[in-house]
């Protein structure tokens, strides 16, 4: 096995030669490790040299002695993160071996609080989903430990991405410390967007909607007119699983930060459940739900409803998601297009490039140093594609133009999915890495390019970024106190309204003095005096 591996690492280094890769910097040895190696890195050449700093003194690299870290991680059924080609290939190159113990999505946030809490936690927390509350929370108690001068000593490649990205205000806790590293993947649509069927537009003669009266049309032709030809009553509107309806928020003028249910204007923070323009979004859905243009169940329907139908049937008109391919597959997602916001407005929510909490060290972890050298690694290029795509002539083929094919006919999986699960240990998930450009601009799969293709339009209609804010430890005692009885009452009346249970301009007022005496307007001002901290830098 070592071997085989150690062949692959080599892989590695041949492939990647040809891109911007992370080269060698100045000593930076860590207490208990051993003395630099004479291991070769991987040199950029010609016009593919960048100005990224170099890798984080990785000739300590591999360590005399295995270093065994328990990590706990986000993983699917059946995913052995550990055994992935990725930690493969970095386990040989520094003789850190990982224990990773996984959780479903289902069951991510229930286990990894109970670790917490019972004090039988992890060295490491690795894609594991905790929020910059938890981190802070968990910061405060003493659990996980600061990472400033860590980073500062230990990780040139990640502080060069700080800057250039200036982030280092949102991955900064109240208390002035940082306690968990980043994932960085540039600005990029920071929700589900829109997804409608061109098909079914060209085969009945309409254009795309621009208007809610139009988008109102529309929907009545997909489930009145048999757009997809069989001659059955059996076509949706539009399809929402439980959850899904608010991701239509942005065609109606709102790029809502879901963290604190609220969108940036020049400065402020307008809670959006209580604005004029959520007003209209329920008059509208309500409509909607009146005529059948929605699913009638669609806050109940999972998500897995959702791909029952489209992958057995082509009754789906309109699809909130992150890519229709996910729910209608491979076959037919071209037939659906991104859906601008209503009238050209800036309203679809753009992410700063930042995922929060990517990776998290306790005070168990006996030698943090070389756990945030093994991290900086994954934010040059070159380790962001290890961990992203794998090997070179192993998970991807890698060609002269610079483009790229996922191998789905080797060891490590028959599709793009498996591969990506098996063999990429960040394959789609927040981790420490920085996105590279490849991955997205490079790909010459189909589906894969015009998704991407389909959200880069969707980009010209980005609003502000969101900041990642950052509370201080009353704000956060206060703002759980009151934010889950609003957003509970928050999306109860969403519901009632929608379904026709309640009449939206006969309850509105009620809705909002509700909403008052439950704390709503202290709920904001907690978060504009964040977002105003976060102005200020």
């Amino acid at each position: 096995m070592k071997k085989r591996v150690w062949a692959l690492l080599l892989a590695v280094v041949l492939a990647f030669s040809v891109l911007a890769g992370c080269a060698k910097q100045q000593e930076n040895t860590p207490a208990d490790t051993k003395e630099p190696s004479n291991q070769t890195d991987p040199t950029p050449s010609g016009d593919d040299k960048t100005d990224a700093p170099a890798e984080a003194s990785q000739d300590v690299f591999p360590l005399a002695e295995t270093y065994n870290v328990s990590a706990f991680a986000f993983g699917n059924t059946g995913e052995e993160l550990d055994k992935t080609l990725t930690m493969q290939v970095m386990e040989e190159r520094t003789n850190i071996h990982w224990d990773i113990s996984t959780a479903s999505q289902a069951e991510l946030s229930e286990k990894r609080g109970l670790s917490f809490n019972s004090g039988e936690y992890y060295d490491v927390y690795i894609k594991s989903g905790i929020s910059a509350t938890e981190a802070f929370q968990y910061g405060s108690q003493g659990i996980l430990i600061p990472l400033n001068d860590l980073i500062d000593q230990y990780m040139p490649n990640l502080k060069a991405l700080l800057d250039e990205q200036d982030l280092w205000n949102q991955i900064t806790s109240a208390d002035g410390n940082i306690y968990a590293l980043p994932q960085l993947n540039g600005q990029e649509l920071a929700a589900p967007a829109v997804y409608i069927n061109q098909k079914w537009l060209d085969n009945l003669g309409m254009k795309l909607p621009t208007t809610q009266d139009e988008f109102l049309d529309v929907l009545r032709a997909f489930v009145k007119d048999d757009p997809n030809g069989d001659g059955a009553n059996d076509e949706y509107g539009i399809y929402c699983p439980s959850g899904a309806v608010e991701y239509t928020l942005p065609l109606f003028g709102v790029a809502m930060d879901y963290s604190t249910y609220s969108m940036y204007d020049n400065g402020n923070a307008v809670f959006v459940p209580t604005s004029d323009v959520y007003h209209d979004f329920l008059a509208f859905w309500a409509q909607a739900y009146t005529e059948k243009l929605i699913n009638q169940d669609c806050f109940t329907a999972s998500w897995d409803d959702l791909n029952a139908i489209g992958a057995t049937s082509d009754t789906l008109g309109t699809i909130p998601t992150y890519g229709a391919y996910q729910h209608v597959g491979t076959e037919r997602d071209e037939e659906y297009v991104g859906l601008n916001p209503f009238n050209g407005k800036h309203t679809m929510p753009s992410g700063n490039g930042l995922g929060y909490g990517a990776l998290c060290i306790t005070d168990k972890c006996t030698n943090p140093e070389l756990i945030c050298q093994w991290a900086d690694y994954f934010y040059c290029e070159e380790g962001a594609i290890l961990g992203r795509m794998g090997v070179a002539g192993v998970t991807f083929s890698l060609h002269d133009n610079g483009m790229y094919d996922w191998i789905t006919d080797g060891e490590w999986g028959g599709d793009i999915t498996s591969v990506r699960n098996k063999a990429c240990m960040f394959g789609w998930y927040p981790a420490p890495l920085a996105k590279a450009k490849l991955f997205d601009e490079g790909n010459t799969n189909p589906e894969e390019l015009f998704l991407y293709e389909q959200r880069k339009a969707l980009l010209e209609y980005a609003a502000e970024p969101y900041p990642t804010l950052n509370w201080t430890e009353d704000e956060l005692a206060e703002r759980a106190d009151l934010i889950t009885t609003i957003t509970s009452y928050y999306y109860e009346y969403m519901a009632q309204v929608i379904t026709g249970q309640l009449d939206l301009d006969a309850t509105w007022d009620e809705y909002l003095s509700n909403m008052d005496a439950m704390g709503a307007s202290r709920l904001h001002e907690i978060d504009q005096a964040a977002y105003t901290r976060y102005l200020e830098g």
